[in-house]
């Protein structure tokens, strides 16, 4: 079957499969809850591009690199502009990251700030975001399921329903916080934040990268100014 399928495809089939072979043994490193979610995030992608043998359908794409920088630049200026208006006097994000390392089993996006010094810590956190959690986000949301939706009901309507969709599990998150925090974490960082900016990044180039890459510095930022 793999002998039909061209390098991009070939590509995207290892990085998932090595994406989803990290979660375990990393989950165990750290001591860390499992990220079902981010097994099922990436499984579906996968599952699609095995039987469309095409990566354009889920944003696994190549752009030119000025679109690719132009893009990602409005991407990321739109996440730390969200950044600076909202937590300096609500301090949304940092209760949240207070939250996800104080339970018993971390997050393992975060869990390794417990494990290893700063920087190391750091380092890690971006790689494993980058090519596993965060990224079965993009893939799903901003890539699998945008595309989708763009063919039923056009670009803007695709927007905003997967930028919905993406808002609905991470409402769990919203228990650990305090009322105020609870709704600007769902409605502006996750929804209008990753949701939406990320959505249009994605529906502009029909590709994942843009959102990703911003999804992934931002959160190192986030978190590197808060630890």
């Amino acid at each position: 079957m793999l002998s039909r399928w061209k390098p991009p495809e070939i590509v995207f089939a290892i990085w998932s499969f090595r994406a989803l072979a990290a979660l375990l043994p990393v989950t165990n490193l750290l001591d860390g809850s499992f990220p079902l979610f981010t097994a099922f995030w990436i499984l579906v992608p996968l599952v699609a591009v095995a039987m469309m043998k095409d990566v354009g359908q889920v944003g696994f794409r190549t752009i030119p690199w000025c679109e690719f920088i132009q893009v990602s630049a409005i991407n990321l200026g739109g996440l730390f502009l969200i950044m600076l208006l909202v937590e300096p006097w609500t301090h949304t994000y940092q209760m949240l990251l207070e939250a996800a390392l104080s339970q018993p089993k971390p997050d393992t996006t975060f869990a390794w700030l417990l494990r290893f010094q700063r920087m190391p810590a750091l380092g890690a956190m971006l790689l494993y975001s980058g090519l596993v959690t965060l990224f079965g986000e993009e893939l799903f949301f901003r890539g699998w399921l945008l595309q989708l939706l763009q063919k039923r009901w056009g670009t803007p309507w695709a927007v905003v329903i997967q930028a919905l969709l993406f808002t609905i599990p991470n409402l769990l998150a919203t228990f650990v916080l305090p009322p105020l925090q609870s709704v600007l974490y769902a409605l502006v960082y996750t929804w209008l934040g990753v949701g939406i900016i990320g959505g249009w990044a994605a529906s502009r180039t029909k590709s994942i990268w843009p959102s990703l890459i911003s999804a992934t510095v931002s959160n190192l930022v986030f978190v590197a100014l808060m630890v």
